[in-house]
């Protein structure tokens, strides 16, 4: 699809209007915003949009926040933290197999899935969330530019989504993040609204108690902007504005990025998708 990214035109950021949230002639102008970078997306390579964004609205006088959720997924991802969820995940993931066996042979999947999660002792969750912290050090020292510690970074961090996966299947969690599949197609709106209520296989649920919503509470914004640069974000994206507007009914979720503006003609068609955010920014808004 070609798109004419001319069409967006040039704006002011003193054109720019948000719901009223006062009485007060200056609610307009002086709304508090909560800008958001969803997963899935390279945690080294940061996308400019949110700044750049962040910048045009706080010189018209908004109060902006930015929050990059990708690059904080991955952190508590490869930690202590969030593999000691996944240690009490195991016996759960255990008893489903053991519930469908009662209705049907396990597959070859199933089995080895089965076998995986017998082999996530308490000793192994230990041993993985010592060297993932390790290869956050890593990452974030000069030790980065050293080939060899780079490649066991990068195994360590693939081990870790690995197991992830295990209690999230048939799920499979990836690094790099662009492989990451639910299980569930992408760009059929029955799909994706399957997957935002599926607690199986949706860890953005989660991501979204532990990183989002606590932010949402500090915050307490009037606005929350969604930033969808890739198409394997829509299933966190959705997510999120679904359970945002579940637990926060009166904050105004706004979704922007290239593939919202690549799926202009089809959104205002899907009524139940749609009816996950307020509104939808094209082009370059």
């Amino acid at each position: 699809m070609r798109i004419n990214y001319d069409k967006g035109g040039l704006i002011r950021p003193s054109k720019i209007q948000f719901p009223k949230t006062t009485d007060s002639k200056d609610s307009i102008s002086k709304a508090k915003i909560l800008l958001v970078f969803p997963p899935d997306w390279y945690p080294s390579e940061p996308y400019l949009s949110l700044p750049t964004l962040t910048a045009f609205l706080r010189s018209a006088g908004h109060d902006v926040i930015q929050k990059d959720v990708n690059l904080e997924m991955y952190d508590w991802y490869f930690s202590r933290d969030f593999l000691r969820r996944i240690l009490k995940k195991v016996p759960q993931q255990l008893d489903r197999l053991k519930k469908i066996r009662r209705s049907r042979e396990l597959t070859d999947e199933e089995v080895d899935l089965q076998l995986a999660l017998c082999n996530c002792t308490r000793g192994y969750i230990s041993d993985l969330a010592e060297r993932a912290e390790k290869a956050k050090e890593i990452v974030r020292s000069r030790e980065f530019y050293e080939s060899d510690k780079l490649e066991w970074v990068m195994n360590t961090f693939r081990e870790v989504t690995a197991t992830i996966s295990l209690v999230y299947a048939p799920a499979r969690i990836c690094m790099p993040p662009m492989e990451t599949d639910l299980s569930y197609k992408l760009f059929m709106s029955s799909e994706v609204l399957e997957a935002v209520e599926d607690t199986q296989v949706n860890i953005y649920r989660d991501v979204f108690e532990e990183i989002l919503k606590p932010a949402i509470l500090a915050e307490k914004p009037d606005v929350i902007g969604i930033s969808i640069v890739l198409r394997q974000q829509l299933f966190s994206s959705m997510t999120f504005c679904a359970l945002i507007k579940e637990q926060f009914p009166d904050i105004h979720v706004t979704i922007g990025g290239n593939t919202v503006t690549r799926l202009r003609e089809v959104l205002p068609d899907i009524p139940k998708l749609f009816a996950l955010f307020d509104s939808a920014i094209v082009y370059e808004g």
